[in-house]
C-alpha cells in the first residue's frame, strides 16, 4: 500500500498536521470567493455547502501553506510567493529582513523594521467542490481553490487529526467518496460609520461538518459511481462506521484488518483508481497554480531593486534607485508573482479582500 493509496490514507497524515505551525495573496480566477457583499440573504450572511477535498495529485500535500510578500515601490504594489512556502529560507527578501532584524540598534537598517516595509503574508489554501450555493449557482459542482480560514481549519483538524488523549478515530472529512460536507456561514463585520473597513476586516467564518458521508459528484451533478459501484461503497462505509465511532484503538485496528481483507474492499480500490483519474481531469492542481515557482527575470529585477533600496536604509515606495548592493549576487530566484495594478493601494477599502477574516494571521 503506497502513501497515496486513497483507501489506506490516514487523514491525520496530511503534511500540514505534521510540521511546525508558522504564525505568519494570490488570486487566480478559480479561487472560490465567499463574500458577504455577494450574499442574497436578507441578513447579509453568505451561506453555502462545500466539500473540502484532498489534492488528487498528492494526497499528503492537500493543504498548501503559502507565504508571500506584498512589496511597495515607486511603480506601485506587487506580490510575490516566497520560497518560504516550501520551507526554503533561501528567499532574498527573507534574507534582507534578517539583515535588518539583526542589525545594530539605532542603525538605518534596524529602523526598517519599524516602518513595516516587510509585509509578509500567510494563507492556507485547499481544494473544494461547491455542493450548494444560491449566491453563485453557476459554481455548483465545480472544483476550486479556497482560502481556508483558521476557524474552519480548526474544525477539520479536530476531526481528521484528533489528539491521542481523545481516543477518537480520524474522520476522513476530505475523502472524495466517503468524506463529509461543510455548511458554511460567512458573517460580515459590524456596520460602523466611523470605521467602515470593519465590515470587511471583521468577517467571521462558521462551519458545521455533516454527520453523514457526502460523495463528490461530476461537475455537472451526475454521480461518480454507477449503481453497482455505489453498492460496493455503501458496504465499505457501513463497515467503516463502526471504526469511526470506536474509542478503542485496538478494536479499531482489528476491525480495519477485517475490512481490508474483505474482497469488497479490493473491489472498491479498483473503483477508486478510476474515480481518482476522473477527478484529476476536472480538478485544478493546487501546488502548480498556487505554490512556489521561479520568478520571471523582470520580477526578480524588480525585487532586487526593492531590496537594494531597503538595505540602503530607504523606503522603496518613495526613494529613487540606489547603487546595486546585490550586484554579482547569486541569490536563487524565488516564486511566481501576482501583481496588483501599479496605481492600486491594496489597503484602500475598495481593494480589501473580504475573503480574509480577522482570524487569519498575516
Amino acid at each position: 500500500m503506497t502513501e497515496n493509496d486513497i483507501l489506506g490514507f490516514d487523514p491525520s497524515q496530511l503534511s500540514v498536521f505534521n510540521q511546525e505551525q508558522t504564525q505568519h495573496s494570490y488570486g487566480p480566477s478559480n479561487i472560490y470567493r465567499t463574500k458577504p457583499a455577494e450574499s442574497k440573504s436578507e441578513d447579509g450572511v453568505y451561506r453555502s455547502t462545500i466539500k473540502i477535498v484532498y489534492n488528487p495529485f498528492d494526497l499528503k500535500h492537500s493543504i498548501l501553506e503559502q507565504q508571500s510578500y506584498a512589496l511597495h515601490d515607486q511603480d506601485g504594489w506587487f506580490t510575490v510567493v516566497s520560497k518560504l512556502t516550501n520551507g526554503d529560507t533561501n528567499c532574498p527578501i527573507f534574507k534582507a529582513w534578517k539583515k535588518c532584524r539583526y542589525a545594530e540598534e539605532g542603525t538605518a537598517l534596524k529602523a526598517q523594521l519599524d516602518k513595516h516595509i516587510f509585509d509578509k503574508r500567510f494563507a492556507r489554501y485547499c481544494v473544494v467542490q461547491i455542493i450548494e450555493d444560491n449566491n453563485q449557482p453557476d459554481l455548483v459542482g465545480k472544483f476550486m481553490f479556497w482560502k481556508l480560514p483558521k476557524s474552519i481549519f480548526d474544525i477539520i483538524n479536530a476531526k481528521m487529526n484528533p489528539s491521542k488523549e481523545s481516543r477518537k478515530a480520524p474522520i476522513p472529512v476530505m475523502d472524495f467518496l466517503f468524506g463529509r460536507s461543510i455548511d458554511l456561514e460567512v458573517i460580515p463585520g459590524p456596520d460602523d460609520k466611523n470605521a467602515p473597513e470593519r465590515k470587511l476586516r471583521e468577517t467571521s467564518y462558521m462551519g458545521e461538518i455533516s454527520e453523514d458521508i457526502v460523495s463528490c459528484t461530476n461537475p455537472d451533478g451526475t454521480p461518480l459511481l454507477s449503481a453497482a459501484e455505489q453498492a460496493v461503497l455503501d458496504k465499505y462505509v457501513s463497515a467503516m462506521q463502526q471504526v469511526w465511532k470506536s474509542r478503542d484503538p485496538e478494536a479499531r485496528a482489528t476491525m480495519l484488518a477485517q475490512i481490508n481483507a474483505d474482497p469488497n474492499t479490493a473491489q472498491l480500490q479498483n473503483i477508486y483508481r478510476r474515480v481518482l483519474d476522473d477527478i484529476k481531469k476536472v480538478c485544478p492542481n493546487i501546488e502548480e497554480e498556487l505554490g512556489y515557482k521561479d520568478w520571471t527575470p523582470e520580477v526578480q529585477d524588480r525585487v532586487n531593486k526593492w531590496i537594494n533600496i531597503v538595505l540602503q536604509g530607504n523606503d522603496p515606495a518613495v526613494a529613487d534607485d540606489v547603487p546595486d548592493v546585490l550586484k554579482g549576487s547569486s541569490e536563487p530566484a524565488p516564486s511566481t508573482p501576482t501583481s496588483t495594478p501599479a496605481s492600486a493601494d491594496p489597503f484602500a477599502p475598495e481593494n480589501i479582500d473580504n475573503d480574509i477574516p480577522d482570524d487569519l494571521p498575516f
